[in-house]
């Protein structure tokens, strides 16, 4: 079975039209969509690198006029199909490594939630994603915190501190640990997309306490968010 055919089996369910629940943003951000809302700001063309089901897209459907969307799993790229079905909604069916369906310099933001773990080559991944926005335009992606402290603590105890699934990564015999290949703390998606020719501009620690978790990010955030520019 293919990765692409795992990641179909994985998020198997009918395709029906789903009724996508609005989310409002009250204060600091306490999830890796409400980070998103709270960053991604306005524009013209938007690009969600792992779009899955078009959740996210449906937030922001109100402050872009075009709505891109790229996922690897040809199911799931068809669920975003029926649920953005009233919106200006370009579905694009591939891999970040290679996204050569979008042009150069063509979207004003790109947004990224919890799906670089998923990416078998970052390298590459990092370099579509700086390539396709425009001069100016802004990246804004988040990721699980390898370094939170319940994951330090998990390690310390001999335990795999995984991301996704329970049990160590085991939860599933689809996917190991969801999909998750690889691991990240605030510094080395920094590093990943400084090396890529990204500034960066803020980093966003997020959670159930609200700004509890933004006092130090790196151990106190379950997520990395960072927001970062291609320069003009």
């Amino acid at each position: 079975m293919s990765l692409s055919e795992q990641y179909d089996s994985f998020y198997r369910t009918a395709l029906v039209k789903e009724e996508l629940a609005e989310v409002h943003l009250h204060g600091w951000p306490k999830n890796r969509v409400e980070a998103i809302l709270y960053s991604a700001g306005s524009g013209d063309a938007l690009l969600d690198v792992g779009c899955g089901n078009g959740h996210l897209l449906y937030q922001l459907r109100n402050r872009f006029k075009k709505l891109v969307g790229l996922e690897y799993s040809a199911h799931r790229l068809e669920q975003a199909k029926l649920n953005l079905s009233d919106d200006a909604f370009v579905p694009v069916l591939g891999s970040a490594e290679d996204m050569n369906e979008i042009a150069s310099d063509s979207v004003d933001c790109v947004v990224s939630a919890d799906t670089i773990e998923h990416v078998p080559d970052v390298y590459p991944a990092a370099a579509e994603l700086f390539r396709v926005l425009r001069p100016g335009g802004t990246l804004v992606i988040n990721t699980p915190n390898i370094a939170f402290v319940k994951k330090r603590i998990l390690l310390l105890m001999g335990r795999f501190p995984s991301t996704s699934q329970p049990n160590e990564g085991l939860g599933s015999d689809i996917l190991f640990d969801g999909g998750h290949l690889h691991y990240f703390t605030f510094r080395s998606l920094s590093l990943l997309l400084e090396s890529a020719g990204f500034a960066i501009e803020q980093s966003i620690g997020f959670g159930k306490l609200g700004r509890v978790h933004n006092i130090y990010p790196p151990l106190m955030s379950g997520g990395v968010q960072l927001v970062a520019r291609k320069p003009a």
